[in-house]
């Protein structure tokens, strides 16, 4: 029950009572469960639909009491679900492939993207400098995190471009204002970067993108696939299987969260948030933002085996050896299903 609807039954009952002269009967709301996530980025778009379910209050309507902490990258919200630390996490994919092979089970409940949704900038100065991938030989490339899953895609494409391992320079920079830092102050030359930030770079005339990785087109063109499972929520195979009705709530939140993003404007979406949630960015440069990266959004956090399998094969380069997961163990499809025929906005 919400807030409003919970204090216009209280209220008549109030005002019953004052009529029959009967008892005023009081509901108290239950205590919410606590539930701790570790988030990849900041505010960042690839990671949204925590934010959002956050924002508008739709895990405090599932009874849940969320607190959500930002990490430097996905590797770092990967270790902390892994080593207990927190029970859920946003997070990138790869790090359920990793961990399988460690014996460990991290477990995709809700894919967020079913592109990578990130993009590669450079400053506007070199446009016209990289005319393919092979042409980042030798320089210095940032990626959010280092394991992370732009790590992955930084090799996977020098790999395409007929480039090894040892071609390009690889440094993490973040996924936020580092990452602009790191582009505008030279420390890189070029970078992966999520939205909001990659389009603030743009929109200030500090960055422009050499590549965007956010329709089925633009994947099968960089990658060699026409999907990509990319960020989402994750948790381990120990917490699904103790606390299943906690996990539904988280995703009938998420999915609520997506549902809302795919019946609203960019405008409105971005009226609906503080300044906390849009990360400082104005409404207006963040609604832009969220149009940019929104064709790579899933509809209601659905996985597909195809888009998982693409994962697997690009961390099967990256770590040197092929993944022995069973590639329908690292996701779970009936949560989102569930949710997605009886959540609505």
């Amino acid at each position: 029950m919400s807030d409003i609807s919970r204090r216009t039954l209280i209220g008549g009952i109030a005002a019953a009572s004052t009529v029959f002269s009967v008892p005023t009967i009081v509901i108290a709301a239950g205590p919410k469960e606590k539930v701790a996530v570790a988030v990849g980025a900041e505010h960042s778009l690839v990671y949204f639909p925590w934010d959002l379910a956050k924002a508008l209050g739709y895990f405090d309507q599932e009874g849940l009491d969320v607190e959500l902490t930002y990490t430097k990258g996905g590797s770092e919200a990967a270790t902390a679900l892994a080593s207990g630390s927190c029970e859920y996490s946003g997070n990138a994919i790869d790090h359920a492939v990793a961990a399988a092979d460690r014996g460990k089970s991290l477990v995709m409940i809700a894919d967020f993207m079913n592109q990578p949704g990130v993009s590669l900038m450079i400053r506007p100065g070199d446009k016209d400098k990289y005319k393919s991938f092979a042409d980042f030989k030798g320089k210095t490339v940032g990626v959010t995190s280092i394991g992370s899953a732009t790590h992955v895609l930084a090799l996977w494409m020098a790999h395409r471009a007929g480039l090894g391992k040892d071609d390009l320079k690889i440094v993490g920079v973040g996924g936020g204002a580092t990452m602009i830092s790191a582009l505008v102050g030279n420390q890189v030359d070029v970078t992966w970067g999520t939205d909001p930030y990659a389009t603030t770079l743009i929109r200030t005339g500090r960055g422009v993108q050499w590549l965007g990785l956010f329709t089925s087109g633009d994947t099968r063109k960089a990658l060699g696939f026409r999907e990509y499972c990319f960020t989402g929520a994750l948790t381990r195979g120990d917490v699904v299987q103790k606390y299943p009705e906690r996990t539904q709530k988280i995703v009938n939140a998420l999915v609520r969260a997506q549902k809302y993003m795919s019946t609203h404007t960019s405008a409105q979406i971005a009226a609906a948030l503080s300044d906390e949630f849009r990360g400082g960015t104005p409404p207006g440069d963040w609604a832009a933002a969220y149009s940019h990266s929104r064709p790579a959004y899933t509809q209601h956090g659905e996985m597909t085996l195809e888009g998982v399998r693409a994962v697997m094969e690009t961390n099967a380069y990256f770590l040197g050896t092929a993944s022995k997961a069973d590639p329908n163990k690292l996701f779970d499809n009936a949560y989102v299903d569930k949710a997605a025929k009886t959540v609505k906005v």
